[in-house]
Protein backbone atom coordinates (compact mmCIF):
# COMPACT_ATOMS: atom_id res chain seq x y z
CA UNK A 1 0.00 0.00 0.00
CA UNK A 2 2.79 2.36 0.52
CA UNK A 3 4.08 1.74 -2.56
CA UNK A 4 1.35 2.42 -4.06
CA UNK A 5 0.70 5.46 -2.72
CA UNK A 6 3.86 6.56 -3.62
CA UNK A 7 2.70 5.45 -7.67
CA UNK A 8 -0.22 7.58 -7.19
CA UNK A 9 1.74 10.80 -6.46
CA UNK A 10 3.66 10.33 -9.48
CA UNK A 11 0.50 9.77 -11.92
CA UNK A 12 -1.18 12.71 -9.82
CA UNK A 13 2.34 15.00 -10.69
CA UNK A 14 2.79 13.61 -14.43
CA UNK A 15 -1.46 14.38 -15.54
CA UNK A 16 -0.83 17.89 -15.02
CA UNK A 17 2.77 17.90 -16.49
CA UNK A 18 1.38 16.43 -19.71
CA UNK A 19 -0.23 19.96 -20.57
CA UNK A 20 3.04 21.65 -21.18
CA UNK A 21 3.71 19.83 -24.06
CA UNK A 22 0.24 20.86 -25.71
CA UNK A 23 1.35 24.97 -24.33
CA UNK A 24 4.75 24.47 -25.89
CA UNK A 25 3.97 23.43 -29.38
CA UNK A 26 1.99 26.56 -29.01
CA UNK A 27 4.35 28.84 -28.68
CA UNK A 28 5.86 29.86 -32.11
CA UNK A 29 3.75 27.87 -34.34
CA UNK A 30 0.82 28.47 -33.08
CA UNK A 31 1.50 32.52 -33.33
CA UNK A 32 2.32 31.81 -36.92
CA UNK A 33 -1.16 29.78 -37.89
CA UNK A 34 -2.96 33.37 -35.75
CA UNK A 35 -0.68 35.70 -37.74
CA UNK A 36 0.99 37.26 -34.33
CA UNK A 37 4.41 36.26 -34.45
CA UNK A 38 5.36 38.78 -36.35
CA UNK A 39 4.46 41.18 -33.82
CA UNK A 40 6.01 39.58 -31.30
CA UNK A 41 9.24 38.97 -33.53
CA UNK A 42 9.04 43.14 -34.08
CA UNK A 43 9.72 43.52 -30.41
CA UNK A 44 12.63 45.14 -29.24
CA UNK A 45 13.34 42.19 -27.11
CA UNK A 46 16.39 40.40 -27.72
CA UNK A 47 16.50 36.68 -29.27
CA UNK A 48 17.32 35.34 -25.62
CA UNK A 49 14.82 37.03 -23.67
CA UNK A 50 12.03 35.96 -26.30
CA UNK A 51 13.30 32.09 -26.11
CA UNK A 52 13.65 32.82 -22.37
CA UNK A 53 10.14 34.18 -21.89
CA UNK A 54 8.30 30.71 -23.69
CA UNK A 55 10.09 28.69 -22.06
CA UNK A 56 9.24 30.32 -18.41
CA UNK A 57 5.85 31.00 -19.10
CA UNK A 58 5.16 27.36 -20.06
CA UNK A 59 7.51 25.98 -17.31
CA UNK A 60 5.45 28.29 -14.31
CA UNK A 61 1.66 27.06 -15.86
CA UNK A 62 2.76 23.85 -16.09
CA UNK A 63 4.94 23.38 -12.40
CA UNK A 64 2.09 25.37 -11.18
CA UNK A 65 -0.49 22.63 -12.04
CA UNK A 66 2.36 19.59 -11.23
CA UNK A 67 2.77 20.74 -7.78
CA UNK A 68 -0.17 22.18 -6.25
CA UNK A 69 -1.80 18.78 -6.91
CA UNK A 70 1.55 16.84 -5.60
CA UNK A 71 0.49 18.98 -2.52
CA UNK A 72 -2.97 18.15 -2.72
CA UNK A 73 -2.45 14.51 -2.63
CA UNK A 74 0.37 14.21 -0.23
CA UNK A 75 -1.94 16.42 2.27
CA UNK A 76 -4.92 13.51 1.61
CA UNK A 77 -3.09 10.66 1.30
CA UNK A 78 -0.14 9.95 3.17
CA UNK A 79 -1.65 11.78 6.90
CA UNK A 80 -4.31 8.40 6.43
CA UNK A 81 -1.35 5.77 5.90
CA UNK A 82 0.90 7.34 8.90
CA UNK A 83 4.04 8.06 7.26
CA UNK A 84 5.36 10.50 4.93
CA UNK A 85 8.35 9.80 2.37
CA UNK A 86 9.99 12.69 2.41
CA UNK A 87 13.44 11.72 0.50
CA UNK A 88 11.56 10.13 -2.13
CA UNK A 89 9.09 12.93 -2.53
CA UNK A 90 11.91 15.57 -2.87
CA UNK A 91 13.50 13.29 -5.85
CA UNK A 92 9.93 12.80 -7.34
CA UNK A 93 9.69 16.80 -7.20
CA UNK A 94 13.21 17.29 -8.80
CA UNK A 95 12.62 15.37 -11.44
CA UNK A 96 9.33 16.84 -12.18
CA UNK A 97 10.89 19.83 -12.67
CA UNK A 98 13.75 18.77 -14.96
CA UNK A 99 10.91 15.74 -17.20
CA UNK A 100 8.57 19.17 -17.52
CA UNK A 101 11.93 21.30 -18.53
CA UNK A 102 12.95 18.58 -20.70
CA UNK A 103 9.40 18.00 -22.72
CA UNK A 104 8.74 22.09 -22.89
CA UNK A 105 12.26 22.23 -24.95
CA UNK A 106 11.73 19.37 -26.84
CA UNK A 107 8.73 20.91 -27.97
CA UNK A 108 9.92 24.53 -28.69
CA UNK A 109 12.19 23.13 -30.51
CA UNK A 110 9.36 21.11 -32.91
CA UNK A 111 7.86 24.08 -32.96
CA UNK A 112 10.47 26.72 -34.17
CA UNK A 113 10.85 24.44 -36.77
CA UNK A 114 7.20 23.23 -37.74
CA UNK A 115 5.01 25.18 -40.23
CA UNK A 116 1.67 24.25 -38.79
CA UNK A 117 0.38 22.59 -35.96
CA UNK A 118 -0.90 19.69 -37.57
CA UNK A 119 3.05 19.10 -38.53
CA UNK A 120 4.00 20.21 -34.65
CA UNK A 121 1.45 17.87 -33.63
CA UNK A 122 2.80 14.58 -35.64
CA UNK A 123 6.68 16.02 -34.87
CA UNK A 124 5.69 15.69 -31.15
CA UNK A 125 5.61 11.99 -31.19
CA UNK A 126 9.89 12.01 -31.01
CA UNK A 127 8.79 13.52 -27.51
CA UNK A 128 5.75 11.33 -26.47
CA UNK A 129 7.84 7.94 -27.34
CA UNK A 130 11.04 8.76 -25.21
CA UNK A 131 9.31 10.10 -22.76
CA UNK A 132 6.40 6.95 -21.90
CA UNK A 133 9.96 5.19 -21.75
CA UNK A 134 11.47 7.55 -18.95
CA UNK A 135 8.22 7.78 -17.43
CA UNK A 136 8.30 3.52 -16.92
CA UNK A 137 11.83 3.77 -15.81
CA UNK A 138 10.44 6.29 -12.90
CA UNK A 139 7.70 3.99 -12.11
CA UNK A 140 9.76 1.02 -11.52
CA UNK A 141 12.17 3.07 -9.56
CA UNK A 142 9.37 4.19 -7.53
CA UNK A 143 8.19 0.90 -6.85
CA UNK A 144 11.47 0.03 -6.20
CA UNK A 145 11.05 2.00 -3.61
CA UNK A 146 15.01 3.25 -3.36
CA UNK A 147 15.32 6.52 -3.60
CA UNK A 148 19.12 6.79 -4.43
CA UNK A 149 17.61 5.27 -7.87
CA UNK A 150 15.72 7.73 -7.96
CA UNK A 151 18.23 10.96 -7.42
CA UNK A 152 20.19 9.72 -9.94
CA UNK A 153 17.29 9.35 -12.42
CA UNK A 154 16.93 13.03 -11.43
CA UNK A 155 20.46 13.87 -12.49
CA UNK A 156 20.20 12.31 -15.85
CA UNK A 157 17.04 14.47 -16.63
CA UNK A 158 18.66 17.38 -15.43
CA UNK A 159 21.37 16.86 -18.37
CA UNK A 160 19.25 15.92 -20.36
CA UNK A 161 16.55 19.40 -20.01
CA UNK A 162 20.26 20.96 -20.33
CA UNK A 163 20.88 19.72 -23.94
CA UNK A 164 17.35 20.50 -25.03
CA UNK A 165 17.43 24.03 -23.72
CA UNK A 166 20.72 24.73 -24.82
CA UNK A 167 19.60 23.17 -28.40
CA UNK A 168 16.56 25.63 -28.61
CA UNK A 169 18.31 28.28 -27.44
CA UNK A 170 21.14 27.83 -30.33
CA UNK A 171 18.60 26.99 -33.20
CA UNK A 172 17.11 30.32 -32.33
CA UNK A 173 16.33 33.37 -34.72
CA UNK A 174 14.17 35.71 -35.67
CA UNK A 175 15.27 35.70 -39.28
CA UNK A 176 15.43 32.24 -39.88
CA UNK A 177 11.73 31.68 -38.27
CA UNK A 178 10.48 34.68 -40.59
CA UNK A 179 12.22 32.38 -43.64
CA UNK A 180 10.30 29.11 -42.50
CA UNK A 181 8.13 29.24 -45.86
CA UNK A 182 10.79 30.16 -48.45
CA UNK A 183 12.14 28.04 -50.77
CA UNK A 184 9.30 24.89 -50.42
CA UNK A 185 8.66 24.11 -54.01
CA UNK A 186 9.79 20.74 -55.35
CA UNK A 187 9.99 19.19 -52.02
CA UNK A 188 10.79 15.58 -52.62
CA UNK A 189 13.77 16.76 -55.31
CA UNK A 190 15.25 18.88 -52.73
CA UNK A 191 15.32 16.07 -50.15
CA UNK A 192 16.87 14.02 -52.90
CA UNK A 193 19.14 16.59 -53.49
CA UNK A 194 20.14 16.48 -49.78
CA UNK A 195 20.49 12.47 -49.62
CA UNK A 196 22.81 12.73 -52.41
CA UNK A 197 25.22 15.68 -51.36
CA UNK A 198 25.25 13.60 -47.86
CA UNK A 199 26.95 11.24 -49.43
CA UNK A 200 29.25 12.68 -51.16
CA UNK A 201 32.79 13.97 -50.54
CA UNK A 202 32.53 11.81 -47.81
CA UNK A 203 36.33 10.68 -45.98
CA UNK A 204 37.29 6.60 -46.66
CA UNK A 205 37.37 4.26 -43.52
CA UNK A 206 41.07 5.00 -41.94
CA UNK A 207 40.87 8.68 -42.26
CA UNK A 208 36.76 8.77 -41.04
CA UNK A 209 38.12 6.69 -37.97
CA UNK A 210 40.88 9.18 -37.47
CA UNK A 211 38.46 12.39 -37.81
CA UNK A 212 36.01 10.38 -35.23
CA UNK A 213 38.51 9.77 -32.67
CA UNK A 214 37.09 11.42 -29.91
CA UNK A 215 33.49 10.07 -30.22
CA UNK A 216 35.30 6.48 -30.60
CA UNK A 217 37.17 6.90 -27.96
CA UNK A 218 34.15 7.60 -26.14
CA UNK A 219 32.43 4.61 -26.74
CA UNK A 220 35.74 2.62 -26.61
CA UNK A 221 35.59 3.68 -22.71
CA UNK A 222 32.19 2.61 -22.45
CA UNK A 223 33.20 -1.01 -22.47
CA UNK A 224 35.94 -1.12 -19.18
CA UNK A 225 32.99 1.77 -17.32
CA UNK A 226 30.40 -0.92 -17.83
CA UNK A 227 32.48 -4.31 -17.12
CA UNK A 228 33.29 -2.41 -13.64
CA UNK A 229 29.75 -1.26 -13.20
CA UNK A 230 28.35 -4.75 -13.71
CA UNK A 231 31.11 -6.24 -11.55
CA UNK A 232 30.41 -3.88 -8.97
CA UNK A 233 26.74 -4.38 -9.32
CA UNK A 234 26.91 -8.46 -9.36
CA UNK A 235 29.30 -8.04 -5.94
CA UNK A 236 27.07 -5.61 -4.18
CA UNK A 237 23.88 -7.20 -5.35
CA UNK A 238 22.83 -3.79 -5.65
CA UNK A 239 20.89 -5.61 -9.02
CA UNK A 240 19.60 -8.98 -7.96
CA UNK A 241 21.30 -11.59 -9.80
CA UNK A 242 17.76 -13.48 -10.70
CA UNK A 243 17.01 -9.80 -13.09
CA UNK A 244 20.40 -10.48 -14.82
CA UNK A 245 20.68 -14.70 -15.30
CA UNK A 246 17.50 -14.42 -17.66
CA UNK A 247 19.21 -11.55 -19.72
CA UNK A 248 22.83 -13.99 -19.95
CA UNK A 249 20.63 -16.78 -20.69
CA UNK A 250 18.63 -15.77 -23.32
CA UNK A 251 21.33 -14.52 -25.16
CA UNK A 252 22.85 -18.01 -24.68
CA UNK A 253 19.60 -19.98 -25.96
CA UNK A 254 19.37 -16.64 -29.16
CA UNK A 255 22.91 -18.64 -30.22
CA UNK A 256 22.20 -22.00 -29.36
CA UNK A 257 19.58 -24.62 -31.34
CA UNK A 258 20.24 -25.64 -35.08
CA UNK A 259 23.59 -26.68 -36.70
CA UNK A 260 26.81 -24.58 -36.97
CA UNK A 261 25.91 -22.69 -39.94
CA UNK A 262 22.19 -21.79 -38.61
CA UNK A 263 23.47 -20.52 -35.05
CA UNK A 264 26.26 -18.68 -37.19
CA UNK A 265 23.92 -16.69 -38.92
CA UNK A 266 21.52 -16.14 -35.47
CA UNK A 267 24.51 -14.76 -34.21
CA UNK A 268 25.41 -12.53 -37.17
CA UNK A 269 21.66 -11.30 -37.35
CA UNK A 270 21.01 -10.59 -33.90
CA UNK A 271 24.62 -8.12 -34.02
CA UNK A 272 23.05 -6.39 -37.16
CA UNK A 273 20.44 -5.94 -36.09
CA UNK A 274 22.02 -3.96 -33.22
CA UNK A 275 24.12 -1.88 -35.19
CA UNK A 276 21.25 -0.87 -37.17
CA UNK A 277 19.18 0.51 -34.32
CA UNK A 278 21.69 2.04 -32.88
CA UNK A 279 21.80 4.28 -35.78
CA UNK A 280 18.39 4.76 -36.24
CA UNK A 281 17.88 5.68 -32.49
CA UNK A 282 21.15 7.66 -32.22
CA UNK A 283 19.36 10.48 -32.97
CA UNK A 284 16.83 10.07 -30.63
CA UNK A 285 18.89 9.57 -27.64
CA UNK A 286 21.87 12.22 -28.61
CA UNK A 287 24.20 9.16 -29.01
CA UNK A 288 23.49 7.42 -25.88
CA UNK A 289 22.97 4.54 -27.76
CA UNK A 290 26.24 4.38 -29.33
CA UNK A 291 27.52 4.32 -25.85
CA UNK A 292 25.31 1.42 -24.79
CA UNK A 293 26.47 -0.33 -27.57
CA UNK A 294 29.62 -0.55 -25.82
CA UNK A 295 29.11 -0.26 -22.35
CA UNK A 296 25.89 -3.12 -22.41
CA UNK A 297 28.35 -5.79 -23.40
CA UNK A 298 30.54 -4.59 -20.78
CA UNK A 299 28.01 -4.52 -18.04
CA UNK A 300 27.16 -8.30 -18.59
CA UNK A 301 30.83 -9.27 -18.52
CA UNK A 302 31.41 -7.58 -15.39
CA UNK A 303 28.29 -9.01 -14.05
CA UNK A 304 28.94 -12.57 -15.32
CA UNK A 305 32.21 -11.94 -13.66
CA UNK A 306 31.58 -11.25 -10.20
CA UNK A 307 28.97 -14.13 -10.15
CA UNK A 308 31.86 -16.39 -10.97
CA UNK A 309 35.34 -15.39 -12.41
CA UNK A 310 36.98 -12.91 -14.44
CA UNK A 311 38.85 -15.79 -16.38
CA UNK A 312 35.43 -17.64 -17.29
CA UNK A 313 34.30 -14.84 -18.00
CA UNK A 314 36.62 -13.61 -20.41
CA UNK A 315 36.73 -17.11 -22.24
CA UNK A 316 33.03 -16.32 -23.23
CA UNK A 317 34.01 -13.74 -25.89
CA UNK A 318 37.56 -15.26 -26.46
CA UNK A 319 38.12 -15.16 -29.66
CA UNK A 320 35.14 -13.38 -31.10
CA UNK A 321 35.62 -10.43 -29.10
CA UNK A 322 38.55 -9.58 -30.46
CA UNK A 323 36.64 -8.91 -33.74
CA UNK A 324 33.31 -7.91 -32.20
CA UNK A 325 34.70 -5.35 -29.59
CA UNK A 326 36.42 -3.23 -31.93
CA UNK A 327 33.90 -3.00 -34.57
CA UNK A 328 31.06 -2.46 -31.62
CA UNK A 329 33.36 0.64 -30.68
CA UNK A 330 34.04 2.05 -34.17
CA UNK A 331 29.90 1.80 -34.90
CA UNK A 332 29.63 3.46 -31.13
CA UNK A 333 31.50 6.18 -31.62
CA UNK A 334 30.07 6.84 -35.60
CA UNK A 335 26.62 6.65 -33.87
CA UNK A 336 28.04 9.28 -30.93
CA UNK A 337 29.19 11.69 -33.44
CA UNK A 338 25.44 11.19 -35.40
CA UNK A 339 24.10 12.56 -31.57
CA UNK A 340 26.66 14.80 -31.35
CA UNK A 341 25.38 16.33 -34.87
CA UNK A 342 21.74 16.34 -34.17
CA UNK A 343 22.19 17.98 -30.77
CA UNK A 344 24.00 20.54 -32.06
CA UNK A 345 21.37 23.45 -33.75
CA UNK A 346 22.35 26.45 -35.70
CA UNK A 347 20.47 29.53 -36.02
CA UNK A 348 21.48 29.21 -39.64
CA UNK A 349 19.98 26.00 -40.57
CA UNK A 350 21.18 23.13 -42.21
CA UNK A 351 20.51 20.75 -39.31
CA UNK A 352 19.26 17.88 -41.74
CA UNK A 353 21.89 18.16 -44.19
CA UNK A 354 24.51 17.91 -40.84
CA UNK A 355 22.28 14.59 -39.37
CA UNK A 356 22.41 13.17 -43.19
CA UNK A 357 25.86 13.40 -43.47
CA UNK A 358 27.11 12.08 -39.87
CA UNK A 359 24.65 8.87 -40.51
CA UNK A 360 25.79 8.55 -44.07
CA UNK A 361 29.22 8.32 -42.41
CA UNK A 362 27.57 5.49 -40.12
CA UNK A 363 25.97 3.94 -43.71
CA UNK A 364 29.34 3.84 -45.23
CA UNK A 365 31.44 1.90 -42.30
CA UNK A 366 29.21 -1.04 -42.11
CA UNK A 367 30.91 -1.61 -45.60
CA UNK A 368 33.50 -2.70 -43.07
CA UNK A 369 31.64 -3.37 -40.04
CA UNK A 370 29.34 -6.15 -41.54
CA UNK A 371 31.96 -8.07 -42.77
CA UNK A 372 33.82 -7.81 -39.73
CA UNK A 373 30.85 -8.93 -37.89
CA UNK A 374 30.46 -12.22 -40.04
CA UNK A 375 33.84 -13.15 -38.79
CA UNK A 376 33.22 -12.54 -35.40
CA UNK A 377 30.04 -15.33 -35.99
CA UNK A 378 32.06 -17.62 -37.18
CA UNK A 379 34.74 -17.56 -34.45
CA UNK A 380 32.16 -17.64 -32.15
CA UNK A 381 30.75 -20.78 -33.65
CA UNK A 382 33.78 -23.06 -34.86
CA UNK A 383 36.44 -21.57 -32.32
CA UNK A 384 34.26 -20.20 -29.03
Amino acid sequence: MDRLSLVGAFFVVFIPASFSLVLALESFVGERERTTLEVLLSTPLREAEIYAGKVVAVLTVSLTLCYGGLIVYCLVAFPGLGYFPFGILLALALSTICQVAAMVAGAVIISLNARTMRAANVMASFIILPMSVVLQVEAALILLGRAEFLWCFALLMIVVAIVLLRMGFNGFSREALLARDAGLGHPMRRAMGVVRASFGRRPAFLRLIWMRRIPVLIAAAGFPIGALAGFVAGSSSAIPPAVVRPVLSSLVRSAGGGGAVEEAMAIFAHNLLAFLLVALLAVLTLGLSGFLLTFAPGFLLGFAAALSSWTIALSGIVPNGLVEIPAAIIAGGLAIQVGATAMHMDARGGWTARVLAALADYVRALRWLVPALAVAAVLEVWLG
